[in-house]
């Protein structure tokens, strides 16, 4: 098994059999035993890139490899199935607040194509000044724990063997307990994590020298076990009363946490940068966004670039948050980005759904994939004076907020003067930024200034240590001499020896993934169908509708409604005013208790279609034509012309010689027009049920082709909103097709028949 390890403490090996793209995924077992698994690997792995890829009839040119599994975006039906992978890593956010839950997210989010898979902490733990233990039930997000951390990695194991491509998993260094958490990380198998220590200081007021020290201790780590490092820049604007002031403290804040990182000893194609648009539309984005995004990849060359969707102006509306996300990755196809995050669309309302999760990925890979080999064809034009003087202006106000910063005392002391954060663009200050004091905030005073003789016998350590003082202890020369670890003479550290690596599970024994699985066990077990957008049968259901009324009316309409469709705990998480008086557009979310035992369900089979290849090579060869008309007094034609007519993907896409008599034919004209135009089939469309005068009109259909001795050599076929292939076929016809046919049911139908003639006789 790819996920199995020999592991001696125990005498077995831990062994997890390939996950089936037709079964769920068991998360209980994922659970069980979690105290041998070990990670795989360790360290970012990026995409492996694919130039002048072929796939269909296409060529493209910023695509990587395919994955062996995976759900195509819908349009991929009319080209073969294919789903084209972009060149850059693609993330998906997740904030369910259960890791049992995360997990089954993760996997559809690989499915459609997401590589970068990013768990968002709870709210508040970056406060804590320990780790945590256990599957604790998170706010805004997940707690991050050893045991979390430990089960998402080995889920993850299993979802990247059934894609077919490496899944990178990634969290955040950040808070008094960031060494820690760093070790953890290194120990667990994390692959990226954010870490910035600017972010410490400004949004969680810890001690900035705390906050620089720690950030030391937690980049020397994350560069020991390869992680790729996202720093936090970009939530200057997120925070600013004025974003698109901020662009020039942006680049300061990536110029400070690329310098330090590199300082400490992190290698530079580690470093990444949080790159995001300060506005959006209504806000003439892309003029205002480009020329920073392009003086920041001037400043930059060499770090790599994570682009992050604008989310500070995400309210409600799914809708315009995608349009400022596609507007976004226009940016990225015109500059460039390794990474592509995908927060949610939604993230204003706060709804971190599953679907949402899915759709903010697939809005990536079609945007990506739709604008491949942009620059090939339209590249930006440096010389344009309004972008040049532009991208030289953010470039100089940067320069001048270094040396200003410099002048008066440094970093520390620009923060204690509000420099950061101010919502004017430097060298113009509202006076409005956030100030620390360099002796306050959390952890003061909390720093101990090392001894002389300080050794610490382990690895990825930042700082002096005397290893010179190993000298004379087994296996310490070879540490002296960097031959060896400094853990050498203690045996190995937990980043060199893993059988060292602590493990506690729940310490609570009611809120935890293990109990939150129980009460939901029954519907696992029965295979019970639930309603649910985030927990495991949630029952949620989201509910759109449009109200003739006035915003106001219309939200407390909706509730009522709500109600009367027998919903529980029923919220309004969108609305938008189509006009002020004439209505308003409506998005419910409410619970619904119902659950669906799927063995009592009638399922119907879905129908065999054959490719396009096949009908045409068939259709071709044998000159096959059809008469087709809409019968009795029904006067009905839009159904018929779309399983006919070329334009819908109809019975002419594939060659067909197709004659159309219209509205209201008399069954026995249609036959006379079979005979006199040959035809192998015959259509009619039905749509009126009135005392079954649908079924009146299959029956006189069939029973006339008999009376006309041409019932062998005629395949009849109807369709209508209420016609079903049984009834059609009770009533003496070769088929019925009902409402939702397309044009490639019927065409594959008429062909598997004359083959079957043909074979037959």
């Amino acid at each position: 098994m790819s996920a199995s390890r020999d592991d001696e403490r125990f005498g077995r090996p831990l062994a997890d059999p390939p996950l089936r793209p037709d079964e769920k995924l068991d998360v209980e077992a994922l659970l069980d035993g979690l105290e041998r698994y070990r990670p795989r690997r360790r360290g970012w792995t990026w995409r492996r890139r694919a130039p002048r890829q072929r796939l269909f009839e296409f060529e493209y040119h910023e695509t990587s490899e395919p994955l062996e599994r995976s759900v195509p975006l819908p349009a991929a039906r009319h080209f073969e199935g294919i789903d084209p992978q972009p060149d850059c890593v693609i993330t998906t956010e997740i904030a369910s607040g259960r890791p049992e839950d995360d997990v089954r997210r993760m996997r559809m989010a690989a499915w459609h194509g997401a590589n970068h898979i990013m768990v968002i902490r709870t709210a508040g733990q970056s406060h804590m000044d320990g780790l945590i233990e256990g599957t604790p039930e998170g706010v805004g997000g997940t707690a991050v724990t050893r045991k979390q951390v430990r089960f998402t990695r080995r889920a993850l194991d299993l979802i990247e063997d059934e894609v077919g491509r490496p899944i990178d998993f990634h969290s955040y260094v950040s808070g008094v307990a960031g060494p820690e958490i760093a070790v953890m990380f290194a120990e667990e198998g994390v692959n990226g994590a954010h870490q910035d220590p600017q972010y410490n200081v400004l949004y969680r007021n810890i001690n900035m020298h705390r906050s620089f020290v720690d950030a030391a201790e937690a980049k020397r780590v994350m560069a020991h076990a390869g992680m790729l490092q996202i720093d936090g820049a970009h939530n200057a604007n997120a925070t600013a009363v004025r974003a698109w002031k901020v662009m020039p403290e942006l680049l300061v804040q990536h110029a400070i946490n690329c310098a330090y990182s590199e300082a400490v000893g992190m290698p530079r194609d580690l470093i990444a940068l949080s790159t995001v648009p300060p506005d959006a539309p209504p806000a003439p984005c892309v003029r205002m966004d480009l020329p920073y995004a392009i003086a920041l990849r001037d400043l930059f060359s060499g770090f790599k670039m994570r682009a992050q969707q604008n989310t500070r102006y995400m309210e409600s509306d799914a809708r315009e948050a995608t349009v400022s996300h596609v507007l976004n990755m226009v940016i990225s196809r015109l500059t460039s980005a390794d990474v592509q995050s995908t927060i949610t669309p939604d993230e204003g309302r706060n709804v971190p759904w599953h679907y949402n999760n899915v759709a903010a990925v697939d809005t990536a890979k079609q945007a990506l994939v739709g604008m491949d080999g942009l620059r090939e064809m339209v590249r930006v034009d440096r010389e344009a004076p309004e972008l040049a003087a532009r991208v030289r202006e953010l470039k100089e106000r940067a320069v001048l907020f270094l040396e200003a910063m410099l002048r008066d005392g440094g970093y520390f002391a620009a923060v204690e003067q509000a420099y950061f954060v101010d919502s004017g663009e430097y060298p113009e200050t509202n006076d409005d930024g956030i100030a620390r004091r360099s002796d306050g905030g959390v952890a003061a005073g909390s720093i101990v200034k090392r001894a002389d003789d300080y050794l610490a016998p382990v690895c990825a350590h930042f700082g002096e240590n005397h290893l010179e003082l190993l000298a004379g202890f087994a296996g310490g020369e070879a540490a002296v001499r960097g031959e060896a670890a400094p853990c050498a003479v203690i045996g190995g550290c937990t980043l060199c020896d893993d059988t060292k690596v602590p493990y506690a599970d729940e310490l609570d024994p009611e809120d935890n993934a293990e109990r939150r699985l129980a009460a939901t066990r029954e519907l696992r077990e029965r295979g019970l169908i639930k309603p649910e957008v985030e927990w495991t049968g949630d029952g949620i259901v989201v509910v759109t509708m449009f109200l003739p009324a006035a915003e106001p009316v219309a939200k407390a309409a909706a509730l009522e409604i709500g109600r009367a469709m027998n919903l529980d705990d029923c919220e309004v998480v969108h609305s938008r005013v189509m006009h002020p008086a004439e209505g308003t557009l409506i998005e419910l979310k409410g619970r619904l208790d119902v659950a669906v035992d799927p063995a009592t369900l009638v399922v119907p089979e879905p129908p065999e279609v054959l490719s396009d290849e096949e009908i045409r090579a068939f259709v071709r060869e044998r000159g096959v034509r059809a008469v087709a008309a809409t019968v009795g007094e029904d006067e009905h034609s839009v159904g018929m012309r779309e399983i006919i007519d070329i334009k819908h993907g109809g019975l002419e896409k594939w060659g067909f010689a197709v004659t159309y008599l219209g509205t209201s034919v008399p069954v026995d004209k249609v036959l006379d027009a079979a005979i006199e135009h040959a035809a192998q089939a015959v259509l009619i469309s039905t749509i009126i049920t009135h005392a079954d005068v649908h079924r009146e009109n299959m029956r006189k259909l069939a029973d006339l082709a008999v009376e006309k001795g041409v019932r062998d050599r005629l395949l009849l076929i109807a369709g209508g909103t209420q016609v079903t292939d049984a009834m059609a076929r009770e009533c003496g016809l070769d088929a019925g097709f009902g409402r939702g046919t397309h044009g490639h049911e019927v065409a594959s139908f008429i062909v598997r028949a004359l083959e079957k003639r043909e074979q037959a006789g």
